[in-house]
This record gives structure tokens, sequence and C-alpha cells, in this order.
């Protein structure tokens, strides 16, 4: 069957719901799994379907509603929607990621009118990370003066301090902070925390609420032999001397400590920066890796070497006091705890150590807090050195004072920064407002779709292949590596879509189905 009734954005009739009304049942007031599993609940079903009608305009503005950093996302972020999108019970899911990005990319950007000042009270926001501008963002849209303020020259956080040009272009974060200052956030560089304000002087200049951001700036380091040795180290830094290009060549054999994203990051920077040999070794087994597949994907097509299941037991040097060694003992087997926290055993006996050489180590065994700049403040910090909140609301115990993103305990992802960001915002109102602090209900129910309810004579097409950079290019370039959708392959792309957000607004009346119309539009 297909709806011949839409209640959301849809004017042509090539893009019908492929259901079969015979094997469907209601699924009222539930959500598309895309918009459920979003940290954002973006309204995906909208804007793909805009995509699929060639109104490029419409979904950047669809996807504007809920998500302030639509180019950012469109590149790095970790797209749980496509992990549970119903198209993969035919083919494969909706490249929804690559499609954002395209909506992002191609419409053409117009700087927003400033948004209406309906409140007199002000909220500071320190830090100017994903979670910091989505607060801020979010804070100036519901009508409050809000101000970033951020330690580096450039607002972003490891989105411009980190993460590699050929993954995430300079010029796509400036194109979403160019959008959240024309909505009028006052952006504040060079201002750190404890040396130029204070938690105090931010309130005696009349700010009403405080929102700490300030992420998980410094890179964890290893405690082992020899790691006080030269020619190791820390990730952060690494990547953040190769970004500002203060690192021209690196030569020699390069070995990254570590197995997550940032660890991956630094591998392929590595070969950029002309390695003869990148090595990556990690205490997980492969499977259990924390980088996501297609970072390891990427790492391999360029020509990292991955070792899993090694633990690193000291640095050797011959002598000197740059590292030239590592030695390893293999690992047996690794477990998480409640917190995230890994433990691990080691091989014991014949052919459990391992030796190698090399030229430089890179520690990317993840990331610490520095709160040195709030000594003395009433926020409780906790012995790992992050700001204890609520989680549901990001309250501190500090009245008026808010945290979000991974200066507190709950790390994660970008679009799981601003999620926090957002939650955060919503509190600060509250709280301004004079309201209880209730937090929003995050769980949202899914429409699931069984392969019974796919028509046979649906066309199957796989996802169309984002293009991209050979890998003998790649390694020569900081240019991005994936290279986005043409107009032709976005559209193509989305009209793939199920469209199985009708069924939540379908309420199974015979006057909305219309039966003719499903074959001649199939």
């Amino acid at each position: 069957m297909v709806l011949a009734t839409q209640t959301y954005y849809t004017r042509k009739p090539e893009t019908p719901a492929f259901i079969h009304v015979e094997k469907c049942w209601p699924e009222v007031d539930k959500y598309s799994p895309c918009e459920a599993v979003c940290p954002l609940h973006q309204d995906v079903p909208n804007y793909i379907m805009a995509i699929a009608q060639g109104e490029i305009g419409k979904a950047l503005s669809i996807i504007r509603e809920t998500n302030p950093l639509p180019s950012i996302c469109g590149r790095v972020c970790h797209h749980p929607c496509e992990t549970e999108c119903n198209r993969k019970v035919v083919d494969s899911p909706i490249a929804i990621q690559a499609l954002k990005r395209f909506a992002a990319d191609s419409a053409n950007h117009r700087k927003p009118r400033p948004a209406k000042r309906k409140k007199a009270e002000r909220v500071a926001v320190i830090g100017g990370g994903p979670a910091g501008l989505t607060a801020a963002h979010d804070l100036v849209k519901m009508g409050y003066g809000a101000a970033v303020f951020d330690a580096a020259p450039m607002p972003g956080g490891i989105l411009t301090s980190a993460i590699p040009d050929f993954i995430l272009s300079p010029e796509a974060v400036q194109a979403d902070i160019d959008y959240i200052e024309a909505l009028g956030v006052k952006i504040h560089s060079n201002i750190r925390i404890g040396r130029d304000i204070g938690l105090d002087t931010l309130s005696r200049q009349g700010f009403n609420a405080v929102l700490i951001a300030i992420g998980a700036q410094k890179s964890a380091m290893l405690n082992i032999r020899g790691s006080k040795l030269s020619g190791i180290i820390p990730a952060l830094q690494f990547l953040g001397e190769a970004k500002r290009r203060e690192l021209v060549k690196l030569g020699g054999k390069v070995w990254v400590i570590g197995g997550g994203a940032v660890a991956m990051d630094c591998a392929r920077t590595a070969l950029r920066l002309g390695a003869s040999e990148v090595h990556a070794a990690c205490l997980e087994c492969r499977a259990d890796m924390p980088a996501y597949d297609w970072e390891i994907e990427e790492a391999d097509r360029e020509g990292v070497n991955i070792h899993p299941s090694l633990a690193p037991q000291r640095f050797t040097s011959k002598g000197g006091s740059r590292v030239s060694g590592i030695d390893f003992k293999r690992v047996a087997s690794t477990s998480l705890d409640s917190e995230g926290r890994i433990s691990w055993t080691l091989v014991e006996g014949a052919g459990s150590e391992l030796s190698i050489e090399c030229d430089t180590v890179i520690v990317a065994i993840g990331q610490a807090t520095d709160m040195t700049g709030f000594s003395g403040s009433p926020i409780n910090i906790s012995r790992g050195g992050a700001v204890v909140v609520n989680e549901a609301t990001g309250e501190t115990s500090a009245p008026g004072v808010f945290a979000a993103g991974d200066v507190t305990s709950i790390r994660g992802t970008v679009s799981e920064a601003m999620a926090a960001g957002r939650r955060a915002a919503r509190s600060i109102d509250q709280y301004l407002s004079g309201r209880p602090i209730v937090a929003t209900k995050e769980d949202l129910d899914m429409i699931t779709i069984k392969p019974e309810q796919v028509p046979v004579y649906l066309t199957r097409h796989d996802q169309w292949a984002v293009p991209k950079l050979t890998a003998k290019q790649a390694i020569t370039t900081y240019k991005e590596v994936n290279l986005g959708y043409t107009f032709w392959q976005a559209v193509e792309e989305a009209r793939r879509c199920l469209n199985c957000r009708m069924c939540a607004n379908c309420v199974f009346e015979r006057g909305q189905l219309c039966f003719e119309t499903a074959g001649r539009l199939l």
C-alpha cells in the first residue's frame, strides 16, 4: 500500500511508503529508528524526504531546527541512525550522515536573523566545543543572552584543536560557527578560566547562570618504565601540532598506543607526515577496539598496521634519552567495569612477550580534564577530575552552575556532547524561570519494520557509495578523504528511504490508503 496523505513535508508522489497494509499493524505514537536513536532526535525522515524531492535548502532548514552543527555532524557523527535504519531489512541502511553533509555543503548558506532577545538573563558558557556551542545556540533561541568563553584562539574544542583536516575541514567547522554567531551568540576567544575569568567574576559581570563545557583537553599518559623518554608524544599534542602544520616531517617507524578514534586519527596523520611505517597497538582484540568500524577500515586502507591484544610494559632506549623500542606482553582477555574502565589479563609463558623497534611513540589511550582553573570553586569534582553532575539535567553542586560534555564523567561522541549541552540549556531555562528542574524523556519508542512487511516487488539497491580519495591520494594530502555525494547521488540515496515515519501518523483508516497508485509508483 501507499499512504495517500502525509502529515509531514512532501509535495510529490515519487516517494511513497513501501509497507504492506495487509501485514501492517498500527505503530501510532512511535518514532522512526533514525529519529529515536539520534542523541539530538533530529527529524531525519523529513530532511531525507526533502532531499529526495530536490529541496536541498528545505532539508538544511529542517536539520537546523534541532542541529546547530550540520556541517560538522555530516562528517564526524557516529551515526547510530544508520545502525538502526529499517532499510537494512531490505538491503542496506540509508546513508543518513552523508545526506546531512550533502545538505549542509550544497544548500545556500544564508545568515539567519539574530534570535529575538526576550529575556533579561544572561548565561556564560565556559568552553566552545560541541556541548558549549549547542547550549549557547539553544539559549539564544530561547531568548536569553549567551556568551561563550573559550581558551583557544578559535572555538570548537577538539573539533578545531585535534580532529584532522582530512576528516573535518576547517571550512566545515567555520560554516557552523558563523551560523551560531549570526544567531546572536557572543564568542570570546583566548579567555582562560582561572587566568582571565572565574565563576565569581562572571557573576559580578551580570551573568545569571554558568555552563561549564571545557571538555577533556589533556591526553592520558602511560605510567610505565621509560615513559619520560623523548620521542613519546601525547596524542592531543601531536594532533594539534600536526593541525597547525608545526610538524613538517616525522619519518621512521611510528607506533601509536591505543585503539580508539583518536589513535586512528594519529596513525593516519603520521602517514601524511612521512612515516615509513605506522603501527597501532591496543589492549583489546580487534572486534572490541573502541574505534568504530569505519575508522579502523580507513586506517587499514591507508596502510596502518594494527596490532590488537598487546599491552606495553616499558619503553626502551639505545643508551640515549630518546625512545627506540617498546616491550609488549600479549593480552589474554579484557573487560570493562560499570564506568567503562578497562582491565586485562596477560598471556604467560613462552611467546607472551614481544619487543619492537621504533623512532616515535604516540600515546592515545584516552583524555583527561584540566580543572586547574576551578580550584577553590564550590563545584564538586570527582577523584578522576570530572565535574560531578546530575546526568539527566547537568546540575552541579553549586546553584546556577551546570556542566555538560566531556568535562563530566559522561564522555561520548560529538552528537552525544551536543545532546548533553541541549539538556543543560533546558535545565538553565527552567532554573532562570524559577521552575523546578525536571529532565525530559530521552528514550523514544521505535517503529520496527519486519521483512514480511516489505513488498517483494520493491526495488533493491544497496547504499550509494560515498566518493572518496584513493588511499594513495589520501596519504599525500590534508584534504578531506570523503568527497561527499553529488546532487544526483544524494537524491537517489534519499529515495531509498522506506518512509517508515509515516506509520507513526497512520491511524489505520481506509480513507488514508491508496492501493491503486502502489503498482504505478513502484
